[in-house]
């Protein structure tokens, strides 16, 4: 009996997820984005998810998302052309919500409507298998420049 209740804990804490991963938005390490994923109770299907904006040394933030199910986590990065809003952000879209990510304040707030144009998209962070990883959009190809006139 003793044996199994000292075993108890840990088959409390199997099915449990503690998840991050990263997205580095310059070269070096002082402008980082990560997404956390944590599911505290074995017996709540649902994973709390939140954002770390990093922009080191002026602010780092965390702020809380929606909580979703695993094989539903799914968190899309935009980057929206120079001058389309009033400072530089980033966009967030996690299933039909987005979200604006402050690159100056590490701030985030949630769109009332989804933006019209929400810019090129960098990557998206998702499960692949038991891990969180963020998986880069390939690099829109070089324009093909107009062959020479003869």
């Amino acid at each position: 009996m003793k044996p199994l209740l000292l075993a108890l804990p840990a088959l409390l804490l199997a099915a449990c997820m503690n998840e991050s991963a990263t997205f580095y938005l310059v070269e070096g390490r002082d402008q980082s984005l990560t997404l956390q994923a944590k599911q505290p109770w074995f017996w709540d299907q649902r994973v709390d998810l939140e954002v770390v904006m990093s922009r080191l040394p002026d602010c780092q933030r965390r702020s809380p998302l929606e909580a979703a199910m695993p094989a539903e986590i799914a968190l899309e990065v935009f980057r929206p052309e120079a001058g389309e809003f009033a400072e530089p952000i980033l966009i967030l879209r996690q299933g039909g919500r987005h979200y604006a990510l402050g690159l100056a304040g590490c701030g985030l707030q949630a769109f009332k409507a989804p933006p019209q144009k929400p810019g090129s998209l960098l990557g998206t962070f998702r499960m692949d298998g038991q891990r969180l990883k963020f998986k880069a959009a390939p690099a829109p190809a070089a324009a093909t420049p107009p062959a020479a006139p003869q």
